[in-house]
């Protein structure tokens, strides 16, 4: 495999190794997708089309309730009402849930894409909204108190970045691909280091999180890449 995909998997994996001290997470994230962008620039449109179309639907989300449902923000600093963090976030999260499907046909990554990113939101959001970081208003149809909208609004959105960013991705064709490890490691890390209120909510989630991270290498397996 090439000599950058195993430096930014390593520095993803200190990454999450070192997540208690959220700056060293930020630190070698970033130096992760620098040094994958530097080969694949398409991985580094996509961080920045995320964090901007995420943006642009956290700030509908809070004045609307469209596409998440209703809640408001506790996390400053801001920008124009959304977290600097959760900007961040979009384009973190999309980063690590496109590398394991990077070499996949545009049709794959289309299906396979939104679901990893909400996935990944299972165990986020019950972990945020347990430090008070933002609320939502009550919903009968929630997830562990985080209205099922929310997810449907994720998915939503998730479908749009990838979809904006099929027309200029290129599909090189990558032998070995290490970071579905990756993926399910960073779902992994939020149960290990779980409240015990939220223990039920995030191993489901890394339940879940493994049995995509499988069929990701199995599909990887059975397709030719391209």
């Amino acid at each position: 495999m090439e000599r950058y995909l195993w430096i930014s998997f390593i520095l993803l994996a200190l990454g999450i190794i070192f997540d208690g001290i959220l700056i060293l997470f930020f630190i070698f994230s970033i130096l992760a997708l620098i040094t994958i962008s530097l080969k694949r620039k398409e991985v580094f449109r996509l961080f920045l089309s995320a964090m901007l179309i995420g943006f642009i639907f956290e700030k509908i989300g809070v004045s609307t309730g469209i596409p998440f449902g209703h809640y408001y923000y506790n996390f400053p600093p801001y920008i124009l009402g959304v977290p600097i963090f959760v900007i961040f976030a979009w384009g973190i999260i999309s980063f690590i849930s496109y590398l394991p499907i990077m070499q996949f046909p545009k049709y794959l990554k289309i299906i396979l894409f939104p679901l990893m990113m909400v996935i990944i939101d299972l165990s986020v959001d019950p972990i945020m909204v347990s430090a008070h970081y933002w609320t939502w208003e009550y919903s009968s149809l929630n997830w562990f108190g985080i209205p099922l909208t929310n997810f449907l609004g994720w998915y939503i959105v998730s479908m749009i970045i990838i979809i904006f960013n099929l027309f200029k991705m290129k599909e090189n064709k990558i032998q070995t691909n290490p970071f579905p490890i990756i993926y399910f490691l960073f779902s992994l890390k939020f149960f290990i280091f779980a409240k015990l209120k939220l223990l039920e909510p995030l191993l489901i989630a890394t339940i879940i999180s493994l049995l995509m991270t499988i069929l990701i290498f199995y599909i990887s397996k059975r397709i030719q890449p391209i």
